[in-house]
């Protein structure tokens, strides 16, 4: 919620007084030129030491120097206020001003952004760039999140492309067939690799190292940071570098609380983010090449893919049945023109 922060009574008549002393928190006049400030909590639940978490905090920053102190943004890292869902929720209803969203789980409020994690389509930072942020597909999405669920994106960020690291070396469907791997309890990472060949087996986060080192699966499918931090190439020595899925996470803001800031605080919010963004998009793309060095360094096999084409071919029903089922068939004929003006 935003509040308002008054000077108290005893601080007028100390200042009437000519007393010097301040409030430990301050009062400061804001960008706005008023002498009001505005506060906002802003939830996520990526750790503090994950990369994106520099990013925003330095956002937080960002925000409160160029309104001068007028507009305040507390952070809460690592689920100090509740799982992803639960944040989602809180700034749906107002409860929570603002909060991290993976697209990929809005899914179940707005369909739509199912195109946004459709399997091998968006494999490059070349169509991600002109998907996310120049052909206005997103944002046709976007509006649907801000009609539907009260509350309005900044603009979303890469966080890496999904790719396979497994015992064995893949680089097509043949390789792909009977292989364990690892999946999360969701439809479209299930429907993905059933699709792909794999024996898709369930297995929550948590113990994915675990059920690797067991051999109860014999891969994992995750972003490549994942990959490094996580130790997984301690377990498989092969990398499949299919970028098969893009993973792209952002912020979003109730849209009360949005609409009750001054109209300039609400352009430093965006232009703040969009500027953060390319930062993080940068790096993103600068260390996709670096992990392929590290993990060749550990030792592993990085392998590339052998016929996208022939992936197309084999997901290409799924696609239009997803879109169809999800009510995005027009926007996905959209991307394919994307992904085709790429090959």
């Amino acid at each position: 919620m935003i509040r308002l922060r008054v000077l108290s009574i005893g601080l007028v008549l100390c200042l009437l007084a000519g007393a010097v002393n301040v409030w430990a928190s301050g009062q400061k006049e804001g960008a706005a030129g008023s002498d009001q400030t505005y506060s906002l909590r802003f939830a996520y639940t990526l750790s503090s030491e994950h990369d994106l978490a520099k990013y925003f905090e330095q956002f937080a920053k960002d925000v409160y120097e160029r309104t001068n102190g007028g507009l305040e943004i507390t952070t809460f890292p690592a689920g100090q206020l509740g799982t992803q869902p639960e944040n989602l929720e809180s700034v749906m209803l107002g409860s929570l001003d603002m909060a991290y969203a993976d697209t990929s789980m809005l899914v179940t409020y707005v369909p739509q952004y199912s195109l946004l994690s459709l399997p091998w389509l968006i494999t490059s930072f070349d169509i991600a760039d002109e998907f996310f942020y120049e052909s206005g597909i997103v944002d046709k999405i976007d509006a649907m999140l801000k009609e539907k669920m009260h509350m309005t994106t900044l603009g979303w960020t890469y966080q890496g492309f999904r790719n396979f690291c497994t015992t064995m070396p893949l680089r097509n469907l043949d390789d792909c067939k009977n292989v364990k791997l690892r999946s999360p309890e969701i439809d479209l990472y299930l429907d993905t690799f059933s699709l792909m060949g794999f024996n898709p087996t369930v297995v929550t986060w948590t113990e994915a190292y675990t059920a690797m080192q067991s051999g109860v699966v014999d891969g994992v499918d995750t972003v490549k940071s994942a990959i490094d931090s996580y130790g997984f190439i301690n377990l498989g020595k092969y990398v499949w570098n299919s970028n098969h899925m893009c993973s792209s996470v952002g912020i979003v803001i109730n849209n009360d609380v949005l609409a009750k800031l001054p109209k300039e605080y609400q352009d430093i919010l965006f232009s703040a983010w969009a500027d953060t963004t390319k930062e993080a998009n940068q790096y993103a793309k600068d260390m996709d090449s670096k992990y392929i060095q590290i993990f060749e360094s550990q030792g592993a096999t990085v392998t590339e893919t052998d016929d996208i084409a022939e992936i197309h071919d084999k997901f290409h029903d799924y696609w239009y049945k997803n879109a169809e089922k999800n009510g995005y068939s027009d926007l996905l004929d959209e991307l394919m023109k994307i992904v085709v003006s790429h090959q």
